[in-house]
């Protein structure tokens, strides 16, 4: 989050490249095979190609089905590469960096590797924001936003693709209902993350497992190591 935070500032500051804090604007917005979705209708907009009204919920439909595609290729490629060496080394860092050294997993790499396609993906939906909006600026993206996106993955569990989903459902859809308590609104949701956290540390659905499942309590014993149970 800090490291992010000075980018954000950097960003700003580079007013050469970036345009400070006036951002860049004028960027075009996305289009169906060249048609756009102009209110005006006529020649060259969804509207008049195909002989209907004009409506803004034409250029909501269309995003949408945009944004869901992006988020199932991520969803699909993500469970691709879980199932890759390359996943199980992420999962083993995660559980265990010690553990991941003895076994001559590189660690640095492994990182940067987890760190690069992250921001891959982030930059996907980065595009798609800034193509929507026509607009973007560094203060699009303020710290709230990185803590906001931080809470979703502790809160979705550890490798938990439903998770997320339902943890982005309660971190952005619960502050936009408590909007009549203004007031109260960010202590409510404090309140809420600490209890949540407290109650379910790894998260709403965690993919997590007991290496060993047993039906009763009972020390595990040499028959199970023998058969590889333990």
């Amino acid at each position: 989050l800090a490291f992010g935070e000075i980018i954000r500032l950097v960003i700003t500051n580079w007013t050469a490249f970036t345009g400070g804090p006036n951002g860049i604007d004028g960027i075009p917005h996305p289009t169906l095979f060249g048609l756009n979705f102009s209110m005006g209708g006529g020649p060259g907009s969804v509207a008049g190609f195909f002989g209907v009204d004009p409506s803004p919920w034409q250029r909501i439909t269309y995003l949408y089905y945009i944004i869901l595609g992006l988020a199932l290729l991520t969803n699909w490629v993500t469970l691709r590469l879980r199932r890759q060496p390359l996943g199980r080394a992420w999962e083993a860092l995660r559980e265990d960096e010690i553990a991941c050294r003895s076994l001559g997993i590189n660690l640095r790499n492994t990182k940067l590797t987890a760190f690069a396609i992250g921001a891959m993906f982030g930059g996907f939906a980065g595009c798609f924001f800034s193509a929507r909006e026509g607009f973007i600026s560094p203060d699009s993206f303020t710290f709230i936003e990185s803590a906001t996106v931080l809470a979703i993955v502790v809160l979705g569990g550890a490798g938990s693709q439903l998770g997320i989903v339902l943890a982005a459902v309660v971190m952005i859809g619960v502050p936009d209902m408590l909007q009549s308590l203004q007031i109260y609104r960010m202590l409510i949701f404090g309140i809420a993350l600490v209890v949540i956290m407290i109650v379910r540390p790894r998260g709403f659905i965690s993919t997590r497992r007991p290496t060993v499942s047993l039906g009763d309590p009972q020390l595990i014993g040499a028959e199970m190591v023998s058969e590889g149970r333990a």
